[in-house]
């Protein structure tokens, strides 16, 4: 695991983002990013729930909607009112 570390040290980045854990990054209650989920299980206007490796997440709110979402990361926008992991 030693190795591990100093290879994401020398890139850089996050040691949970180099581990494929999920990240999340949340602006005010209108937006949230994340990266490292695996799919979408659930989609609509009042919850977003995405599969990650450490499990279920869910983004609760309203007028939520998915602004993009690529293999690495996926864009929420809405009034979001909890997030659960």
């Amino acid at each position: 695991m030693r190795g591990k570390e100093s290879f994401v040290q020398a890139l850089d980045i996050t040691r949970d983002a180099a581990l494929g854990m999920p990240v999340i990054t949340v602006v005010g209650n209108s937006e949230a990013y994340v990266e490292n989920f695996k799919s979408i299980v659930e989609y609509d206007c009042a919850r977003v729930k995405l599969l990650t490796k450490k499990g279920l997440l869910s983004i609760c709110g309203e007028r939520l909607e998915i602004l993009y979402y690529d293999e690495e990361e996926i864009a929420v926008r809405g009034k979001i009112c909890n997030i659960e992991l």
